[in-house]
């Protein structure tokens, strides 16, 4: 009975780990697009960094837990630490987002 609540448990932590992740790739796309994200970063003071910042640190415990790969959000953490340099940081967040979607889609 116990092996069968632990792999409902880990099916359960994966669907949840695949979501986070498409969920939280869809978002860095989206402030990857060019001067609308960029705005909304920059009218919130970079607050959206941040948010994303610990969203990704969230993201590696989740994934860490689901036994699943981490790189996509340890990519995240690396652009939000640096995207507010301008080019820069919406080529991270669109490198993010298009890793975490995949990741995501292919339950990686």
């Amino acid at each position: 009975m116990n092996e069968t609540v632990s792999i409902k448990g880990e099916i359960e932590l994966d669907s949840v780990n695949r979501w986070y992740k498409i969920g939280i790739g869809l978002v860095e796309l989206f402030f990857g697009i060019p001067i609308l994200g960029g705005a909304i970063i920059l009218a919130h003071a970079w607050s959206p960094l941040i948010i994303l910042f610990i969203l990704h640190i969230a993201g590696v415990i989740l994934s860490s837990n689901a036994h699943r790969t981490k790189s996509g959000h340890i990519l995240g953490i690396i652009g939000n630490i640096i995207g507010f340099i301008p080019v820069v940081g919406m080529i991270f967040h669109f490198l993010t987002g298009i890793t975490l979607v995949i990741q995501g889609v292919l339950k990686k």
